[in-house]
């Protein structure tokens, strides 16, 4: 399972699927709820990080996968500790990008502030406008990412699309649960620890928010991954628009090696 962040959608891992795809592998790449092409409820309590689990295990008891390799990002992190916190034996693999369950080496962006602020409501307005809402999001991938030259008019539109149809509801709740997610960190971590699975990191070491030299070193130490497993990309946040390639290669490695 290839888990999008926020506010991403399967959209960030058209590069890679295939990919994956090509060499034998079962893929699956949902769009979360308040994401992509899923439903965009304007209730806050829709997006609880408890209830984004509990659709991931009822989208994989579905499909009749008992146990998969799960690979995140971003976001995708804490809906994932949700499930090792309560659902440890679903989980086959761990693949970690760019995400966090410890304070030390997170630096939220700006922006979450202003999202919990009275000007929340604006800010998505602006997100999701036509006439400002791409030249938002490619103001946020230009920060997030290192290779800039494979930010196109496409790409930044298959970003925005879901932005403009509701994504921004699931934005404005996160921002607003921003306190009580802290609070979780050392459940999250307790979860992690009692893992016993096969593991990697995967990091854009210049992603300005998510410290390459801090967290990709305690999820190492948590859940015991050998340096064999621990890559850094010569990539920013968003490192499957600027290594997909690479991010391919390791994901197909560590499958077949486990």
């Amino acid at each position: 399972m290839l888990l999008h962040g926020m506010p991403t959608s399967s959209w960030l891992y058209r590069n890679i699927a295939p990919v994956l795809a090509r060499e034998g592998l079962r893929v699956v790449v949902p769009d979360m709820l308040g994401f992509g092409a899923s439903a965009k409820p304007s209730d806050p309590l829709a997006y609880a990080f408890s209830s984004q689990a509990d659709r991931l295990l009822a989208l994989m008891t579905h499909l009749g996968i008992p146990r998969w390799i799960q690979v995140v990002h971003d976001l995708g992190g804490p809906w994932t500790w949700e499930i090792a916190d309560r659902s440890p034996q679903v989980l086959r693999g761990l693949v970690i990008m760019n995400t966090t369950a410890y304070v030390d080496g997170f630096r939220p962006p700006a922006m979450m502030k202003i999202a919990r602020g009275p000007l929340g409501p604006v800010m998505a307005f602006l997100m999701r406008n036509g006439l400002t809402g791409p030249s938002q999001v490619r103001s946020l991938l230009r920060q997030m990412t290192r290779c800039r030259e494979h930010l196109t008019a496409e790409v930044v539109e298959g970003h925005w699309r879901p932005l403009s149809e509701g994504t921004t509801h699931a934005f404005l709740s996160f921002a607003r649960a921003f306190p009580w997610w802290y609070q979780q960190f050392e459940r999250y971590q307790a979860a992690l620890k009692r893992l016993s699975i096969p593991a990697a990191t995967i990091w854009g070491r210049h992603d300005k928010v998510l410290d390459a030299a801090k967290l990709p070193d305690q999820f190492a130490r948590d859940l015991e991954i050998p340096p064999s497993r621990r890559f850094r990309l010569d990539a920013g946040h968003f490192l499957q628009e600027d290594r997909p390639g690479e991010v391919a290669e390791i994901l197909t490695s560590f499958a077949r090696s486990i």
